[in-house]
């Protein structure tokens, strides 16, 4: 497949779930608003405000976010498989791979990942809800709004909601789908290079353009090693703030063969 075809592959894949998780995470965004209004009407500003790190519930978050992650990694785990195998059609040894699913297999992967990642990302989502809340408390107080008239303001609120659903969205289905590629890749047991595939628009950040243009567009490095950027795919949670989020673009997976036109064992 070239890039053009991959990129569009990926990104009516990305776009389908990060539209059904816009809604999914502005529900929850409000949901949680409206638990703390509620909470500021019966027990006023500074309790509120004491209280705000058991308010905006973490489990919620988990939750919303391991679902994202088990359906987008295990779809874009399948297309990377038919990818692979389609790649290997013409071969000798024609790859032959079985789909994931949604099994104990694909929770325990979740599970080491969100032991290594989760708890991170989680905490990075809940305290940017809660810097929003309380900056909504600390902006009415000093307008000389009462508890009731923040509280209301705080649930007719669904700009900020709306903003922070697009961003985690589109970040997180991204990032799951890459992970979910690496994952499909390395469980074929074969040699694998990925490669760095953009969105090939004007919106592409300087940082992932094409590398004739200085960016890492278009690397292919074997799947174990890093990017010449240091991220392990796109979206790698290992990366910094200003490679990941709201990032577009997909490591597309390939397989090496020998001479011979056979597979590579890994």
């Amino acid at each position: 497949m070239t890039d053009a075809q991959v990129w569009n592959q990926f990104a009516n894949f990305q776009k389908r779930y990060e539209r059904k998780y816009v809604r999914l995470w502005y529900a929850l965004i409000r949901r949680q608003a409206a638990r703390v209004a509620r909470f500021l009407r019966a027990e006023g500003v500074d309790i509120t405000l004491a209280n705000m790190s058991t308010l905006v519930s973490r489990d919620e978050t988990e939750a919303l976010l391991r679902r994202l992650y088990r359906e987008v990694g295990v779809r874009w785990a399948n297309v990377e498989y038919g990818n692979l195998q389609e790649y290997t059609k013409g071969w000798a040894a024609p790859i032959q791979m079985k789909a994931f699913g949604f099994n104990a297999e694909w929770e325990a992967i979740l599970d080491i990942f969100f032991a290594a990642f989760g708890g991170e990302k989680i905490t990075s989502i809940d305290d940017t809800t809660r810097e929003w809340l309380i900056r909504k408390i600390q902006e009415g107080r000093a307008a000389g709004l009462g508890p009731e008239q923040i509280a209301r303001a705080m649930v007719l609120d669904k700009d900020v909601p709306l903003r922070r659903a697009r961003v985690i969205s589109r970040t997180e289905t991204v990032a799951a789908a890459n992970f979910g590629g690496i994952t499909a890749a390395r469980k074929t047991g074969l040699q694998m290079i990925k490669r760095w595939v953009n969105a090939r628009d004007k919106r592409v950040r300087e940082a992932h353009k094409d590398q004739a243009q200085g960016g890492v567009g278009g690397e292919m490095v074997p799947l174990e090693e890093p990017f010449s950027n240091g991220l392990m795919h796109p979206g790698d949670p290992k990366g910094e703030a200003s490679q990941v989020i709201q990032c577009r673009c997909i490591a597309s997976m390939r397989p090496v063969r020998d001479a011979q036109g056979l597979p590579v064992r890994a």
